[in-house]
Formats: C-alpha cells, sequence, structure tokens
C-alpha cells in the first residue's frame, strides 16, 4: 500500500518535474561556480556575449517550429504528425549545420562570431527535440536534462584541472552539454528519418503557425539578452563588467527555475486537453515557489558570491538585488505565453512582449550611461514587472478567472503536500 502511494506520487508530472528541478538548481549553481572560477570574469563575459547572438539566432532559424508542435499535435493527434515533425527538423537543421560552418571558415570575422555561427544551429537543433521529447515523455525528458548538466559539470572540472583557460576552451564549455543533448535526445525519438513532398506543405504550416510564437520567444530571449548585447557597445564597460553582469541575472534567473520546469509540463497537459483553471493553479505554484527562493537568493546571494565565485565577482551582488522583485513577475509572462501558443493566440504574445523590451531598450540607454551594469539591471527589472502585469490582465480577462486565483495558494494545493507529511509521520 505505502509503495503504490510513492509510485501514485512519482507519476504525477508536476511532482516529478518541481523535484529534478530542485536537484537541476543545486547541480547548475555548481556547474556555475566552477564555469566561472575556471574563466574568470573577462572570459566569462566573452562567453555571456557568444551566448547571447547564440540564443537570439538560434531562435531565429528555429522559425518557432518547436513552439508549433503541441498545437498540431493537440490538433491532429500523435500519429499524424510525430514521424514528420522529427524528420523535417532533421532535415532543416543538417542545412543549418552546413551553412554555418562553411560560415565559420570562409567569412573573415571575430573568434566570437565564428563559434556563434556553429553554435547557433546545434542549440536550435537542442531545443526542438527536447521540447517534442518534453510534450511526449516530462519525465524522461526532465531525467536526462539532469542527467546531461551533471555531465556537463564534470567536464568543466575536468577543464579546470588539467587545462589552462583560454577563449577556445571557453566556447567548447558552451559547446558540450547542447552537443549531448542533439545526440540523446534524438535517440530518446526514435524515428527512422524519412522524406516526401507532403512533408513541405506541412513545413509551409509550420512556419505560418511558428512566426508569432517565434517572434514571442525572440521577444522574451531579447529581454534576457539585450542588455548584455547594448552593455558591449558603451564605453567604458569592459568584458569583466559583463561578467559580472552575467552573474548576477544568472543568480536571479534561478529564481523561476521552478516555474521553468512548470511551465514545460503545463505545455503538455494543455496539448493534451487540460482546463484554463489549469494555467491559473500553475502560475500561483510558480509564484510562491518563486518568492521563496528570491527571498533565498537576496540573503544569501552575498555570501554565496564571495564565497563560492570569489571576491572578483563581488559586484553582481547589486545586480541580483535590482533584478530579483522583477524576475517574480517573469513567471507569469512564460506560463501564460505557453497558454496562448497552445491555442494559437501568439500574437498577443508578441505585442505584450514587445512592451518589456521597448521598455528595457528605452532604460538601457538612459540608465546604463549613468550607472553602469546596475542600471541595466534596473532596466530589465522594470521591463519585467510591467510585462507580467499586462499578461495577468490579459489572462484574467479572457478566461473569467479572478487574479486572485492567479496569485493565492489554495487548500487543494496543499493536499499533496498534507499527504507526503502524513507519509512521512
Amino acid at each position: 500500500m505505502k509503495n503504490s502511494k510513492v509510485v501514485k506520487i512519482l507519476k504525477n508530472e508536476y511532482i516529478f518535474s518541481v523535484g529534478t528541478r530542485i536537484v537541476s538548481i543545486v547541480i547548475s549553481m555548481l556547474q556555475s561556480i566552477i564555469v566561472a572560477r575556471y574563466l574568470g570574469a573577462e572570459l566569462k563575459g566573452v562567453n555571456a556575449y557568444i551566448a547571447s547572438i547564440t540564443s537570439v539566432g538560434s531562435i531565429i532559424i528555429t522559425f518557432g517550429m518547436h513552439q508549433a508542435y503541441p498545437y498540431f499535435r493537440k490538433k491532429f493527434g500523435k500519429d499524424a504528425i510525430y514521424s514528420d515533425f522529427v524528420s523535417i527538423t532533421m532535415l532543416i537543421y543538417f542545412i543549418y549545420l552546413v551553412a554555418a560552418v562553411a560560415l565559420a571558415v570562409f567569412v573573415p570575422v571575430s573568434i566570437e562570431l565564428k563559434a556563434s555561427f556553429v553554435l547557433i544551429p546545434l542549440l536550435g537543433y537542442s531545443n526542438v527535440v527536447a521540447y517534442i521529447t518534453l510534450v511526449e515523455s516530462p519525465n524522461l525528458r526532465n531525467a536526462w536534462w539532469t542527467i546531461i548538466s551533471v555531465l556537463d559539470i564534470v567536464y568543466v572540472v575536468i577543464l579546470w584541472i588539467f587545462v589552462t583557460r583560454n577563449i577556445y576552451w571557453a566556447i567548447s564549455i558552451l559547446l558540450f552539454a547542447d552537443l549531448l543533448k542533439c545526440v540523446v535526445y534524438t535517440i530518446l525519438l526514435k524515428v527512422k528519418p524519412r522524406f516526401h513532398r507532403g512533408m513541405f506543405k506541412f513545413l509551409i504550416e509550420l512556419a505560418k503557425y511558428g512566426f508569432f510564437p517565434m517572434l514571442a520567444l525572440l521577444m522574451t530571449t531579447l529581454n534576457y539578452r539585450i542588455d548584455v548585447l547594448m552593455l558591449r557597445q558603451f564605453d567604458g564597460i569592459t568584458d569583466s563588467m559583463i561578467g559580472l553582469y552575467s552573474l548576477g541575472i544568472s543568480l536571479s534567473d534561478k529564481i523561476v527555475l521552478i516555474p521553468d520546469t512548470l511551465k514545460g509540463v503545463l505545455v503538455s497537459k494543455l496539448a493534451k486537453g487540460a482546463p484554463d483553471i489549469e494555467v491559473a493553479k500553475v502560475c500561483r505554484l510558480g509564484l510562491w515557489t518563486s518568492m521563496a527562493l528570491c527571498l533565498a537568493v537576496m540573503a544569501l546571494g552575498k555570501f554565496v558570491i564571495n564565497i563560492f565565485y570569489g571576491d572578483e565577482y563581488s559586484g553582481a551582488y547589486s545586480v541580483v538585488l535590482i533584478t530579483a522583485a522583477g524576475v517574480l513577475a517573469v513567471s507569469y509572462f512564460k506560463l501564460i505565453a505557453q497558454y496562448n501558443i497552445v491555442n494559437k493566440r501568439q500574437k498577443l504574445n508578441v505585442l505584450m512582449l514587445c512592451i518589456a523590451v521597448v521598455i528595457d531598450v528605452v532604460f538601457n540607454l538612459l540608465f546604463i550611461p549613468m550607472w553602469g551594469i546596475e542600471g541595466a539591471a534596473l532596466a530589465t527589472c522594470l521591463g519585467n514587472v510591467v510585462c507580467g502585469i499586462v499578461f495577468i490582465i490579459y489572462f484574467c480577462r479572457h478566461t473569467g478567472i479572478h487574479v486572485s486565483d492567479m496569485i493565492l495558494i489554495k487548500k487543494s494545493d496543499l493536499s499533496l503536500l498534507k499527504s507526503l507529511v502524513k507519509k512521512k509521520k
């Protein structure tokens, strides 16, 4: 009887995902510490710049393909589209990779841009196949995500012990995990590629659907990455300062790691017909778990940075303090955006996310010259807060769900926790 209860709990996709994400928080913190120690602030800033270019580029070339998958799966069923979707993905990204390698070899640009050319299709492909795996088997995807994160740490530790740091090894750190994800998730999908004329009609439909999700995801990413790209354009901002800023932002991002995981399972449930109230439930759970992490990050951030990252990174704490409050709003637009995508309202995502990006850019232009990386952090905070509020207002008006249902924990949310406490006793 006891074993059956444990199995039932573990089969709950939200609980399993949150459990693996808590483990992921610890792993990602450890990976972040080791990478920061190995690279130093200057090379970490260079890596942050390359990662920003790569993130933006991978979204553009992906063109919203992976976000179209839940909608088409819900509409036509898995059997009708699964094989064609995976086959199209493999073909497109193979072409992208060949073109990227050619650009890196023949175009006379900096090593940072050459690395970005190659990393863009690899990151794009890993995101798509990981997303398909997430929709079909959330627990399996999350388990492998954790395993790959551990292997990533092992790789950086080996570099730290045996290899003198330079930009080439710094780039390899960006490459390692995504390359593993490409291989592992391709194997898990278990699809033998096949190509036929009908696939290209399907590709056109994906492109039509994917354009606005791509713009929405691009706006979301720019809200995170535009600061790093803009910081590099200002005199007096060094790669070391960008390294401090990227560390502060990455620590703040830990606040929404659990909502990020809930987002993945929510997509899976919505694609399989879950009602609107499921979004409200996940939003309020995401808020309170994020708030607990926010308080922990703010209280322990300075200690963590000084002890684990070193005095070289002490300036990152101010970025953490400024951005932490704004990050709480991030979970709302991430989760509600998934609801819009599954229900083919992606144009609204673009419109609402544009507000955040415009605010971020305008205030970056005003604040960076005055306050440097702290100014960039303040601009990001303001953009996140405004965007979160706009998403909440839209969702509540559209669905008739009250704002309190998006914020206040209900007794039903605590029922599982009570059962776990009784089980422990």
